[in-house]
């Protein structure tokens, strides 16, 4: 009579490591998910534009607030996923988080923080009406 005792623990020992090492990958992905995640959810946070520059004017009456606004509301800005796949973010009212006037090259310019989460700075002329730089303030 042969008895044979088989051994399975090499076996076990492989699907143990194939299992650890899928957590390894997966705890990162759903980190940068999470990120990413939190930053689309809306948090409901408005501000008036208006009482952020001040309701300054510019020669045609029009308010550089209302300019601002107007040129970035419908703005679609340009950003890569963790993928390196382009996403694209639609600018609307409440994501014009602030306005603030400053000056680059002895000029005046106004810098709007825009996006919640996925924030940029949106770098604008004098009177507000045309873009001049953006800056992803997050990057994947």
């Amino acid at each position: 009579m042969d008895i044979t005792i088989k051994n399975h623990s090499s076996k076990g020992l492989i699907r143990g490591i194939i299992r650890h090492s899928l957590i390894y990958f997966l705890i990162p992905l759903i980190i940068v998910f999470t990120a990413f995640a939190t930053g689309c959810i809306e948090d409901g946070i408005s501000k008036n534009v208006s009482d952020l520059s001040g309701g300054e004017q510019n020669s045609s009456g029009t308010s550089i607030d209302e300019n601002i606004e107007n040129t970035l509301v419908g703005h679609q800005l340009v950003y890569c996923d963790i993928a390196g796949e382009p996403r694209y973010y639609n600018i609307s009212k409440k994501d014009i988080r602030s306005i603030e006037k400053s000056e680059l090259d002895g000029e005046i310019v106004w810098i709007a923080t825009v996006g919640s989460g996925m924030q940029w700075e949106i770098y604008l002329n004098s009177t507000g009406e045309s873009i001049l730089n953006e800056i992803q303030l997050f990057r994947t």
